[in-house]
């Protein structure tokens, strides 16, 4: 007897391969269409697109949810799990593509190429201590978080650019430490000795306004942050006040608390602070990998439901 064939509801684009992977085995509900199709869907797949405990309410035949990403901070996972819907995500995938933005973002702070670039198009030139910025290796470098995007970072930092590379990460054990790479045991000791502070955390209960005022009054004179995690784990308010008083020479984030952040927020006003709209993950190879291994995760879950759903008629 042949298989009944799935339907899979992708809310927002994916890589084509990852499409093409899906349609060998599913009927596969495209974005556009896919939203207005929940309830019919056995698995969705999702990026950026909320999935709360009323989105679960109302699709009686979802078995599994599949993240196109590490974070499933845009999904209600309680309500899934309750209602026995696996939900799965590809931690570690996409970390190359956001490791390359976080040091790209860190030699734009340090140089200033963004204020350099401006300054040529509007016919001036800078003189003086203008001119002179940082070598990556000048800068004691500051790591919160050594998961797979963490350690990306930290492997480009000290082999690529000979930097002094320090981090804190109560979760791993300090035989699983990364050899050259030091150990702070609180944040407070990371803080004060990095000129140069790369965020890389899962947005919890715990890290949720972590980098709050006080704790950005900890780092010297003069510092850079770079946030390439989540919203919500800077206090946006308090970073804008730190740039705008000189305290921080610059910052760069990926991510807010609200995204798209609106036309005023505070931050976009400081001409020392870096933005893009949360695309640390979209990069050709990056998105063709994390696509493909969700992709694959949930049919693999989907034909594993469909065993098990077997297995019982034949008991």
């Amino acid at each position: 007897m042949s298989r009944a064939r799935h339907t899979i509801g992708v809310l927002e684009r994916i890589h084509p391969a990852a499409m093409e992977l899906l349609a060998q085995s599913a009927d596969v509900i495209a974005p556009g269409e896919a939203d207005a199709a929940r309830q019919r869907c056995h698995a969705l797949i999702v990026r950026g697109a909320r999935v709360t405990a009323d989105d679960v309410a109302s699709a009686p035949l979802l078995k599994v949810i599949g993240k196109h990403g590490a974070g499933t901070d845009n999904i209600d996972v309680s309500a899934a799990e309750a209602a026995g819907i696996r939900v799965l995500s590809t931690p570690g995938v996409n970390a190359p593509s956001v490791a390359d933005l976080a040091v790209a973002f860190a030699l734009n702070l340090i140089r200033n190429i963004g204020g350099h670039d401006a300054a040529l198009r509007a016919g001036r030139l800078p003189t003086g201590s203008d001119l002179i910025g940082y070598e990556l290796a000048e800068l004691p470098c500051g790591i919160l978080g050594l998961g797979a995007i963490g350690s990306a970072v930290a492997h480009r930092l000290k082999y690529g650019f000979g930097c002094t590379v320090s981090a804190v990460d109560p979760g791993i054990a300090e035989h699983d430490w990364p050899e050259g790479i030091g150990r702070h045991d609180d944040l407070s000791t990371l803080l004060a000795g990095s000129r140069l502070l790369f965020i890389h955390v899962p947005l919890d209960e715990i890290t949720r306004g972590m980098i709050d005022a006080k704790m950005l009054g900890k780092m010297p004179r003069g510092a850079y942050l770079v946030n390439c995690a989540r919203g919500g784990i800077v206090d946006e308010e308090a970073l804008a006040q730190c740039l705008r008083e000189g305290h921080l020479a610059g910052a760069a984030s990926d991510v807010f608390s609200v995204e798209p952040p609106a036309a005023d927020h505070p931050l976009l006003a400081c001409a020392n602070f870096l933005a893009t709209p949360h695309l640390g993950a979209s990069t050709n190879g990056g998105l063709e990998r994390v696509g493909v291994a969700i992709a694959q995760k949930v049919l693999d879950a989907l034909a594993d439901t469909e065993n098990e759903h077997r297995k019982e008629e034949m008991r």
